[in-house]
């Protein structure tokens, strides 16, 4: 079945005269709010470009509270969040809901169905690295490091065929867990033989960035209505079941094998003209003025 695209572009009066009740606008970070780098304050061609950055004020003065949610763990979100005056986020992929700045915590699963360790130096975690490498030679890579301070997954980068590594999981015992792609990325740079650089999350089964914004619902009082978000990634589309739009950046169309199917299971979502943070602006521009 052919998916036909929806393009903020052409449906902006509509959805900013349905967002009247709008709260909060939970975000991704890397390829949506910054760049493919990590950069705020660069485009995808790596020129300056303070767009996105200079709507953050204006948001704050409409009392819409931007929330990050992010695959990274929650001390460096604390730090990116510092740095552009926010205060609130979701990290590692929707495990933890964080209030001001770390004065509050939530985990958003029950940690006592989850029976592996993935934490640093964990015996399951360096088990799965090297299946992986086994598995996927040349294609994937996953430091210790990386999972330094994370509390519930671990990260990799690489491009590999995500069924075939999460049946892997299930034939090793490891079937309490799943691998998830969390976009495109050049935030590192390593010596593999693929095309496109990926950002994978390992995590427990059932926890997506759509949990930190129901737990964050719920806590807060707040209805779909309310609510919206942004990402570039297929796991940043499963906030769309959570909030009133989801905007995704146009940059995620380079996954032309998947994303078709996997946005025909939502009616909505708008895809931006410009990609990564120029996308970002795009929405938020328009909805703060």
């Amino acid at each position: 079945m052919e998916v036909k695209y929806k393009f903020f572009k052409d449906n902006k009066k509509e959805i900013k005269e349905n967002l009247k009740d709008l709260k909060v606008i939970y975000t991704d970070l890397d390829g949506t709010l910054l760049n493919d780098r990590g950069c705020v304050i660069k485009d995808s061609k790596d020129d300056y470009y303070f767009d996105a950055l200079e709507l953050l004020p204006l948001a704050a003065r409409k009392n819409r509270d931007i929330v990050l949610v992010s695959g990274r763990n929650k001390y460096q979100l604390r730090y990116n969040a510092q740095m552009i005056g926010l205060k609130n986020y979701i990290a590692e992929l929707g495990a933890e809901l964080v209030y001001n700045l770390g004065e509050e915590v939530y985990v958003t699963f029950d940690r006592k169905i989850v029976k592996y360790d993935l934490t640093y130096g964990g015996k399951d975690l360096r088990e799965i690295v090297e299946l992986f490498k086994k598995n996927f030679p040349g294609k994937i890579e996953s430091k210790m490091d990386w999972s330094r301070y994370r509390s519930h997954n671990a990260a990799f980068f690489g491009e590999i065929n995500l069924n075939k590594a999460n049946k892997l999981l299930g034939d090793e015992g490891y079937e309490g867990l799943v691998m998830v792609d969390n976009g495109i990325s050049a935030l590192v740079e390593l010596d593999l033989n693929i095309e496109k650089l990926h950002i994978y999350n390992l995590m427990p089964s059932g926890v997506s960035k759509a949990s930190g914004i129901k737990l964050d619902k719920k806590i807060r009082n707040f209805d779909t209505r309310n609510c919206i978000a942004l990402g570039d990634s297929l796991e940043d589309l499963k906030m769309a079941s959570e909030v009133k739009y989801f905007f995704l950046m146009k940059n995620a169309l380079e996954h032309k094998e998947i994303m078709p199917d996997e946005l025909s299971k939502y009616n909505n979502v708008y895809i931006t003209s410009g990609i990564m943070n120029k996308g970002w602006a795009e929405v938020i521009g328009y909805l703060v003025d």
